[in-house]
């Protein structure tokens, strides 16, 4: 597949995360989905994943993914994405809060047969705490 037919395999994938969009989630995260993400010591398959990103979505009902870069190479993408939204539902336990944030992600996909099989994904979860008045301190709450 082409870089570009790549990257927009993965902006299928950011507009159907925003939209909340589970059949074109479904459509382009391959069934055998690996995802690593920093809240998971291994690995997470897909199922696990649209449950988070269920999750997220229901916590930032309003949120908007803006993609500032995307590069392509061979069979992997990779994005920075800036992301606003507000806490109106519960966010790793915490009950919502009302705040509007704003936090970057850094993202890498690798494609096969024009669906995503494996994802790495982080973004600033300490400034997005900070931002919500939510302590990193299991002792501070």
């Amino acid at each position: 597949m082409t870089n570009e037919t790549n990257k927009r395999i993965v902006s299928d994938f950011w507009t159907a995360f925003e939209a909340n969009d589970r059949g074109t989630l479904e459509a382009v995260l391959a069934p055998d989905l690996r995802a690593h993400s920093p809240f998971a010591p291994e690995p997470i398959e897909r199922d696990a994943h649209l449950q988070g990103v269920t999750m997220f979505n229901e916590a930032f009902s309003d949120r908007d993914f803006a993609v500032e870069v995307m590069i392509a190479e061979g069979n992997t993408v990779a994005t920075r994405t800036t992301m606003r939204g507000t806490h109106t539902g519960v966010f790793q336990g915490h009950p919502p809060t009302g705040t509007r944030i704003e936090t970057t992600g850094l993202t890498m996909e690798r494609i096969e047969d024009g669906r995503i099989v494996e994802r790495w994904f982080n973004f600033d979860i300490a400034g997005v705490l900070q931002e919500l008045g939510i302590s990193m301190d299991p002792e501070r709450g």
